[in-house]
């Protein structure tokens, strides 16, 4: 999911400073604070002292997912491609799919997407970028040691297994497989999504962690929607996905196959509303299907991020309707917040709320941390940054908001993202601040123009304009990779996943400070 089409232009300025999260009007109020959902075993919420109890048997490795409730499942964009991975995109257009920008992949801000460089010690097939066939608008990344570096792409199954085996690895139970639905209306993007897919339904049966599709609906209209009911039916038919001897570990909930549909209910252009999107999930309903929404961070009272009046009314009924949600926080708060009164008051008052809602799970958001600014250079530009990790305070972050939440009462957990290195969420294996590939580039300095639309451009000479906020050398920017600490491993966010699934379990002591590894 791209915040650029996630977040309106009403969330740029909570950006530029660093992920704060948006008030207005309405949504001011915060409520008091009301007890958590479980008192842990022993009547004292979430001091270190005790066990979660969420009042289920924890999963057994082996046996298939029937619910989402003690679960923490990650988004999987698997959206990486290069040059000669096979795929139909990639050789017709000659890309680095999803790691490039402004149609390049070398070293320089906005001449490259991604904020992190992936530990691609373990992978089967890599791929020296500049290496491959030509005309690929691509340039080698140098590596400290002097060697250049490599990437990967899910199209190759090899990468996708061995996602998954970590996943089993750490005790991290699965993923929501994204399917951007404004993609999948060309044939050569679908034909990458439907092998990234086919990759990963393999490793699911090989690694045994649940699986489920998610649909992004960012960006498309109706034409997009009734895509998207036509694309689901076909997979329900290709994964036969109600014989549960074929695809063991896709996840059910309540007794159904789950299907994500990502971006309901924001107050935007991008997204559609519940009203409008209701006769699309009755449809996926008919086909078998049980849904999950994901929605705005302020849901239930509506305002800032999320629709209002009577379309606010429309989606509360549409969620009541479904069987499960998530919120999005990415660009709502940050490690400075989060732990404050009125982030914690929202989502304890979220949770609770949200158990009145029959047979419905709700499951929070947690992210490690974001940067996103090869892309879009504005996010951060005045924040202090000098040791290059993200805004993760070395997992603090992380595991601050699990810590919260399941002392809030939470059942599931979306982690976001697996693998999402344009925006610095990913939690896989990723290099160390100091083992980064170089992110100048080796040419003539450039400027980087940021408009008002929100928009941005490079070119040789400054602009000026009415329509322009800042316009400066790509060198001034100071747009670096960036790295997972130094003193730690590069499993780092891996291993805390896990052990985040065990602490939500009752599985170890609810402790608000990182665990001993």
């Amino acid at each position: 999911m791209k915040l650029n089409s996630i977040c309106s232009s009403i969330f740029l300025v909570c950006l530029t400073i660093g992920f704060v999260g948006c008030k207005n009007g309405l949504d001011d109020y915060i409520p008091p604070a009301i007890q958590p959902h479980t008192d842990n075993g022993n009547g004292n919420p979430g001091d270190n002292t005790n066990f979660n109890n969420l009042g289920i048997t924890p999963h057994q490795d082996g046996t298939p997912y029937d619910t989402f409730k003690g679960l923490i499942m990650c988004g999987y964009q698997g959206w990486f491609g290069t040059p000669d991975d096979g795929s139909l995109l990639t050789k017709q257009e000659r890309c680095y799919y999803h790691y490039q920008e402004h149609g390049q992949f070398r070293p320089g801000v906005m001449k490259n997407s991604i904020d992190f460089w992936p530990d691609m010690s373990e992978y089967e097939k890599q791929y020296t970028v500049g290496e491959e066939v030509p005309n690929a608008n691509s340039s080698p990344f140098i590596l400290p040691n002097g060697k250049k570096a490599t990437v990967f792409s899910p199209y190759d199954k090899s990468s996708v297994l061995l996602h998954f085996n970590w996943m089993k690895q750490y005790g991290i139970d699965g993923v929501f497989m994204q399917r951007f639905v404004g993609e999948i209306s060309g044939a050569t993007h679908k034909e990458h999504f439907d092998k990234v897919l086919d990759n990963a339904m393999e490793s699911s049966n090989t690694y045994q962690r649940a699986i489920s599709v998610m649909y992004d609906l960012s960006g498309a209209k109706e034409e997009g929607w009734k895509l998207m009911v036509k694309d689901a039916q076909e997979l329900m038919d290709k994964y036969a996905l109600k014989d549960r001897t074929r695809q063991r570990f896709y996840l059910y909930q309540n007794g159904k196959p789950l299907l994500a549909l990502w971006g309901i209910g924001f107050n935007d252009t991008s997204h559609p509303t519940a009203t409008k999107i209701k006769p699309y999930v009755d449809q996926l309903k008919l086909q078998g299907w049980s849904i999950m929404l994901g929605c705005p961070a302020y849901w239930r009272m509506g305002g800032n991020d999320c629709v209002s009046g009577t379309e606010h009314t429309a989606l509360i009924n549409l969620i009541k309707e479904c069987d499960a949600f998530i919120p999005w926080y990415v660009g709502r708060y940050d490690y400075s917040n989060f732990s404050g009164t009125d982030w914690q008051n929202r989502i304890r008052l979220d949770i609770s709320t949200a158990k009145t809602y029959a047979n419905v799970v709700y499951a929070t958001h947690v992210y490690p941390g974001g940067s996103d600014r090869n892309m879009h250079p504005n996010n951060g530009l005045d924040v202090e940054n000098t040791d290059n990790t993200g805004g993760r305070y070395g997992g603090k972050f992380y595991w601050q908001q699990f810590y919260h939440d399941i002392k809030n009462g939470v059942e599931a957990i979306y982690v976001g993202m697996f693998d999402e290195m344009d925006e610095g969420t990913a939690i896989f294996k990723q290099l160390n601040a100091k083992d980064v590939p170089s992110n100048i580039y080796d040419g003539p300095d450039y400027y980087v123009t940021y408009k008002r639309d929100g928009s941005y451009d490079i070119s040789t000479d400054v602009k000026t304009g009415d329509n322009v906020i800042w316009s400066r050398l790509a060198t001034s920017l100071k747009v670096n990779f960036q790295g997972i600490d130094n003193n730690l491993p590069t499993d780092h966010y891996l291993w805390l996943t896990g052990q985040a699934a065990k602490m939500l379990n009752g599985q170890i002591r609810m402790t608000e400070t990182i665990p001993d590894r």
